[in-house]
């Protein structure tokens, strides 16, 4: 799942055992405790096909016509996935008398493919959402449907019980809630992987900042012809984040520019980092390293994931969200025990945050003809352990085994053709049901536990801007930023100031003043209202 730092990309999860979770999937469906309305029966026997169940008991959602569902995911579906949601139909036909079929966009296509969706009138009835899909305007396009508080008790009582009232206050847009959010504690902050053997080979101390990780990166460029220091792509951030979100700890409110909120201020004031002695400090770095061959001449269109670069042996670094970097880590470690690799926060103390909620959840389509029964499911898969499991550890014995402690022990090694988090349930993600894995490197809980110490609090955390009035401005910003902003960050020209005014100068022709001046405007407005 993708970092929702603007620019970039995705994230992820934590560990406690919810008392009350039950792993009988009869008793999760029969614990509604409100009446269904009359107006959502009569919607969830729209596309209905055979009634095969009896009447629904007084006070039970009427689950007597099975439905089909349809649900679209983000990433690159695993080889087994129809085996593994076989299963999941074989409980669900039972349980709620429907079965669902996921569909995935994948990561090189979905930026385009999704609003696609919505502006297709696609037939289907949940999908991902969250800040990096641009929920906000989304909703605002009426993409998502309105889940009302009597929909969300009648459908998702245990949701509706378990979800913290901060998580509701935060998705809610325009006073109204289209996401059921995740509720995994997250960090987007990212991390950095090293080959030990190199790192001692040339005298390297363990790594605590970036200048430790440039002398490595440097000694890699200089003594390891074969090796790739850094094989950065098209979608990285890492460096990004590690050189100037240790400064600015940004929320970043303007999507595609550089326009955020300083996490650490309370006053609320938008910084502009493209204007920053900072931001020129970072592109003059970028220039170097690229002169110096820390990464290849095609790293603009490069599409090869940097982990999958480093796991081939290609390359000596890799970077990204802790939970990522943790299981490249842990296969590195058990099929290349000779590199010894390494895993360092580069933070250093620089202050941190807890993702907000709206950084990823589940959306009913608005045009969705079983809305009931999506949101039931969607209630199995947040809160029922058996379908917890399935959906994102696949069958148990086939792709993995729970150990006494009930962390994740995965079969089936690189064949294996369901792996953890590999069928993208980043949606329905919550504390009590996520699992670690048994090679989990030791470094995660400790960086975690540091991140944990080091994080702000900030209203600001629960800010959506509403773009309805600026949504040409957007839509030029976006262009400058493809064609100006991509150089800059891997140090692709010769003369880093003279880009940096040039992209200010074409970000304001494009109207960012505009849409700064509106966005600072909402803010005050929603800093006021929170007095």
């Amino acid at each position: 799942m993708k970092n929702a730092r603007g620019l970039m990309a995705i994230g992820l999860a934590a560990t406690m055992v919810m008392a009350g979770c039950s792993s009988n999937s009869t008793n999760s469906t029969n614990s509604s405790k409100e009446p269904a309305s009359p107006s959502a029966s009569a919607g969830a026997t729209t596309s209905a096909a055979a009634s095969t169940t009896a009447a629904p008991a007084e006070n039970k959602p009427d689950t007597s016509k099975e439905v089909k569902l349809k649900m679209y995911l983000i990433g690159d579906p695993p080889k087994d996935l129809g085996l593994v949601y076989d299963e999941i139909n074989k409980k669900m036909k039972n349980d709620i008398n429907a079965t669902i079929e996921p569909i995935f966009l994948s990561w090189g296509d979905y930026a385009q493919k999704y609003p696609l969706l919505f502006a297709t009138g696609e037939d289907f009835d949940l999908v991902l959402t969250a800040d990096w899909l641009k929920y906000g305007a989304q909703a605002d396009k009426g993409a998502y449907l309105e889940l009302t508080p009597e929909m969300l008790s009648t459908y998702m009582p245990k949701t509706m019980e378990e979800m913290p009232q901060d998580a509701w206050d935060q998705v809610k847009i325009k006073n109204k809630i289209f996401m059921v959010p995740a509720t995994v504690k997250e960090f987007s902050h990212t991390v950095v992987g090293v080959r030990g053997d190199l790192r001692e080979k040339y005298g390297i101390a363990p790594l605590k900042t970036m200048d430790d990780f440039e002398k490595y990166l440097d000694a890699v460029a200089k003594n390891e012809p074969g090796l790739v220091p850094y094989d950065e792509g098209a979608a990285g951030y890492a460096l990004f984040d590690q050189l100037l979100f240790t400064k600015f700890t940004s929320k970043f409110i303007i999507s595609n520019s550089l326009v955020t909120v300083d996490l650490k201020d309370p006053s609320g004031k938008l910084v502009d980092i493209a204007q920053t002695p900072e931001y020129l400090a970072f592109a003059q770095k970028m220039v170097d390293w690229n002169k110096k061959g820390y990464w290849s001449k095609n790293a603009m269109v490069n599409k090869t994931q940097i982990k999958d670069s480093f796991l081939a042996g290609k390359s000596a670094s890799m970077s990204g969200n802790i939970a990522n970097t943790a299981q490249t880590v842990a296969t590195a470690r058990e099929t290349h025990p000779e590199w010894k690799t390494e895993m360092y926060d580069l933070y250093n103390g620089a202050a941190t945050y807890v993702n907000p909620y709206v950084g990823g959840g589940m959306a009913v389509n608005a045009n969705s003809k079983n809305p009931e029964r999506a949101l039931m499911a969607l209630e199995l898969f947040r809160n029922n352990e058996e379908y917890f499991n399935l959906t994102t550890y696949g069958i148990a014995g086939k792709h993995y085994e729970l150990t006494a402690d009930r962390r994740i022990q995965e079969l089936g090694g690189a064949e294996s053709g369901f792996k953890t988090d590999s069928a993208s349930p980043w949606g329905w993600r919550t504390p009590a049901m996520v699992k670690p894995p048994v090679n989990e490197p030791k470094e995660v809980a400790e960086i975690r536990a540091a991140w944990e110490k080091t994080a702000v609090s900030n209203p600001l955390l629960n800010f959506v801007f509403d773009t309805t009035n600026v949504k040409n401005e957007l839509a030029a910003i976006k262009n400058v930023r493809d064609q100006y902003m991509v150089p800059l960050t891997f140090g692709d020209l010769s003369d880093p100031a003279s880009a940096i005014d040039t992209l200010n100068a074409k970000f304001k022709e494009a109207g960012l003043d505009k849409v700064k001046a509106e966005a600072q405007k909402q803010i005050d407005e929603f800093l006021k209202n929170k007095q």
